[in-house]
């Protein structure tokens, strides 16, 4: 499908290249990012800045190099990010299981498996003003602040900070959670 020609930034997008009849061992693939990898290729496009990213085959025959084509890429960034604790953004949850949780970043319907870190975010808990808290686990005054909490209370994380390895920060949705 030439719609479905994306390479996302943040991730090693794997390739396969071949020519009909030609031994792979004979093509050079070229293009920002891309180099072989076992039986095939990855394109890192990480450092990529544009919105496309062309792609180009050739093989070598001796002395001889023949262009076999290209292919251009659209290149986008990472989609946005789900906050969850318990793998959950929402609903009804106890306050000693919040003290407990650890705040998670994921990628919901994302093709690769990339994981998250999350290095900080922000609580509310009504009627208290926000907490920040570093790290992926709540510090001691939000544990306090959801002893103090009544049933019912809408428990916010917001402004959740996550990192991939390569040092991408995807923007990452809030988590409302109901004390029970």
């Amino acid at each position: 499908s030439t719609k479905m020609n994306v390479l996302y930034r943040g991730v090693d997008n794997p390739l396969e290249v071949s020519v009909p009849g030609v031994d792979p061992s004979k093509l050079i693939v070229s293009g920002t990012g891309v180099k072989k990898s076992g039986n095939g290729y990855i394109a890192d496009v990480t450092r990529n800045k544009g919105g496309k990213m062309k792609i180009s085959v050739s093989v070598k025959d001796g002395d001889k190099v023949t262009n076999m084509g290209s292919k251009e890429f659209r290149v986008k960034s990472l989609p946005d990010a789900a906050g969850e604790i318990f793998g959950k953004s929402e609903g009804l949850m106890s306050g000693n299981l919040i003290k407990k949780a650890k705040v998670e970043a994921v990628f919901r319907n994302f093709d690769f498996e990339l994981p998250l870190r999350v290095t900080s975010f922000e609580i509310i808990i009504p009627p208290f003003a926000p907490f920040p808290c570093k790290g992926d686990k709540l510090n001691k005054n939000a544990k306090a602040a959801i002893d103090k909490a009544k049933p019912g209370t809408p428990v916010i994380i917001r402004n959740i900070k996550a990192t991939t390895k390569k040092g991408i920060k995807p923007k990452v949705s809030a988590i409302t959670i109901d004390l029970n």
